[in-house]
């Protein structure tokens, strides 16, 4: 699969906050909705994007197991 710069700065974003709303993410790259919507989709599906993930912060105690 292809990875085209916009994939790339969707990437980043998503980096700095995985629980953006397409809407945000969106209006930064200056796109449609749908198509941030189709363009995460398609990275789902390919397994460019594997999942979103939970990072505990130290303030968290007991530590969960």
């Amino acid at each position: 699969m292809q990875i085209d710069e916009t994939d790339r700065a969707l990437i980043a974003l998503l980096t700095e906050n995985a629980r953006a709303p397409v809407a945000l993410l969106a209006r930064r790259l200056d796109l449609a909705r749908t198509t941030v919507q189709a363009r995460l989709d398609r990275l789902e599906s390919s397994g460019v994007i594997a999942g979103y993930t939970l990072r505990p912060g130290s303030a968290l105690a007991p530590p969960l197991r």
